[in-house]
């Protein structure tokens, strides 16, 4: 029998885990009664690669996981815990974030997509902090996660990486119109990184395949090498009617990667009836674009203009 005070205290609970889910950690050692209630409201679940040999009855006195954060440094650990998850059977995963600096779990993505639970419900991957990404191991999230709504890319390499391998390891317009083609449920995709080797079409793909998306973020550095011009830029504040965020801070050693603006902006801030947010590098947009900007008035909450420190 249901009492008020057990739906209080469910209620309590979760209050807690609101705030902040590492107090149910502690809340848990002061009885077995709030040790099955915790159980029960747990959430998110942080494993290592240590983690291992537990995992298995790590998810089954949490049942109710939402979000699994996979902190390791160690390829095979990924690997190792993707696989554990994928045979689990039955889970209700909805993100999946990796904290280590380690390369793509290419063995464990192909893990995950066998779990039909999992293939049908993840809807937020974060690869953010992931190295030496391709355009293969786009291809490979696309087939593996088509539910996806948001996704975050790290095109990162080591200097040495780079040096050795001449950039054979990034990202490319083709890895991303491949990506774009399969994600159709896609709102929100962000690339950081060193190694992304990008044109306007990047853009064009993810406007015209992705039409469910809000949220574009690039920010890439250093050896990058991006020619993503005012044409692209117009074209997905045109074709892109959901698109709500755009951030675009592109920085590069290589003065010629830099041009404001050169084409008609009056009806590509027009357009853009739903940007409430826009963050652009300073060397993208001239002065007479940012009045162009303040004449079309979009719904905008928030304007940065990003400059790049010396």
């Amino acid at each position: 029998m249901v009492t008020s005070q057990m739906i209080a205290g469910n209620l309590y609970f979760k209050k807690l885990r609101e705030d902040d889910e590492r107090y149910l950690d502690s809340i848990s050692l002061v009885s077995k009664r709030f040790l099955s209630i915790s159980n029960q409201v747990k959430f998110i679940l942080k494993v290592k690669g240590d983690t291992l040999p537990l995992l298995q009855n790590l998810l089954q006195r949490f049942p109710h996981i939402k979000r699994i954060v996979i902190n390791t440094d160690a390829q095979k650990d990924t690997d190792g815990l993707l696989d554990k998850i994928a045979e689990f059977g039955v889970l209700n995963l909805e993100a999946i974030k990796f904290g280590g600096w380690t390369e793509p779990p290419r063995d464990g993505f192909t893990a995950l997509a066998f779990n039909n639970n999992v293939k049908k419900t993840l809807k937020v991957l974060d690869c953010s902090r992931l190295i030496y990404m391709q355009d293969n191991d786009l291809v490979s999230i696309g087939d593996c996660f088509p539910q996806l709504e948001e996704l975050r890319i790290s095109a990162h390499n080591s200097t040495a990486y780079v040096k050795a391998a001449a950039g054979i390891s990034c990202i490319t317009d083709d890895g991303v119109d491949a990506l774009a083609s399969k994600l159709k449920e896609l709102k929100h995709i962000a690339f950081t990184g060193d190694a992304c080797f990008i044109t306007d079409k990047l853009l064009n793909s993810l406007s015209t395949k992705c039409i469910k998306l809000r949220k574009i973020s690039l920010d890439l550095w250093d050896i990058s090498q991006h020619h993503v011009t005012g044409d692209g830029i117009g074209f997905v504040m045109r074709h892109s009617p959901n698109l709500t965020c755009l951030s675009l801070q592109l920085w590069s050693s290589d003065s010629s990667q830099h041009s404001a603006f050169s084409f008609p902006m009056e009806n590509a801030f027009t357009d853009a009836k739903n940007l409430y947010s826009l963050t652009i590098g300073r060397d993208l947009i001239s002065d007479k674009h940012i009045c162009l900007l303040a004449k079309a008035r979009p719904p905008l909450k928030k304007l940065k203009l990003a400059v790049i420190k010396d």
